[in-house]
């Protein structure tokens, strides 16, 4: 089992039994042996479980929500894993695959994409969205770690020339002790938000932007994340923040102002 693990692409299966602590234990034992001698990958498997906690802690209020439909799903996911572990492993490389291009596991998508329908269902895009966004503020700061501060015109044109659609970054504030430190692609909405991470009195706070209007302005409280979501310019904005920090409108009104 170890030597089925070179590489970090050769880990991808493995994350979502190892965080769900579903692995084999030589299979574990193979993970943790990685994930020991590589420090993104063990960030990363960090992050994952920081995810499935989120959800973990929100499960008695997520479970009476859960429509019918992905009961059903759930229910034959769970009677086709009984076909063996050979069979999972395949059916997760050929997932790792078509997925390639985003860096979230198996079990982080599912997270991503089922926690607001869980929540929600699928008729209010709003709160779905918000319940997404929680969960990729989070990993997505466990991710990166302590990555280096972002330059806003570099990252504006890096923005137009790989997605092909302007975005306008708004600059670092220190009177407001707000600090631009990173700008990524949010693959809790398949890649086509923005995701500005910034610090905010030393803690994350994140814009996304949407190039699409979603119809509402809202402010929701989701997976212990506040979510200020408006909508202008044909696009959909959202700030995002840890609890319920004061003065947060203040952040907001100035993110409105400069963000476009």
């Amino acid at each position: 089992m170890a030597d089925e693990i070179k590489t970090c692409r050769d880990l991808e299966e493995h994350f979502a039994p190892y965080v769900d602590g579903e692995e084999a234990p030589a299979a574990r034992r193979a993970v943790e042996t990685h994930l020991g001698a590589c420090p993104p990958c063990g960030e990363r498997a960090a992050a994952e479980r920081d995810a499935r906690d989120l959800v973990v802690q929100n499960r008695d209020r997520l479970r009476p929500a859960a429509p019918d439909d992905l009961r059903t799903r759930c229910a034959a996911l769970s009677a086709a894993s009984a076909f063996g572990a050979a069979s999972a492993r395949q059916a997760s490389r050929r997932t790792a695959a078509i997925r390639r291009w985003a860096p979230l596991s198996l079990a982080a998508t599912l997270v991503l994409a089922v926690a607001g329908v869980f929540v929600f269902g699928l008729n209010d895009r709003v709160e779905a969205l918000a319940a997404s966004l929680a969960i990729d503020h989070v990993k997505c700061f466990r991710v990166s770690g302590n990555p280096a501060h972002a330059e806003p015109v570099v990252a504006e044109r890096d923005w137009q020339h790989d997605q092909g659609w302007a975005i306008v970054v708004p600059q670092s504030a220190p009177a407001q002790q707000l600090a631009l430190v990173d700008v990524r692609r949010c693959f809790s909405t398949d890649g086509r938000a923005a995701h500005m991470m910034y610090t905010w009195r030393g803690q994350p706070l994140s814009l996304y932007v949407l190039p699409e209007n979603i119809g509402r302005d809202r402010v929701v409280d989701r997976m212990g994340q506040e979510a200020v979501i408006w909508c202008a310019n044909n696009r959909t904005y959202a700030v995002v923040a840890g609890g319920h920090p004061q003065d947060l409108a203040q952040v907001v009104d100035y993110m409105k102002a400069n963000a476009k």
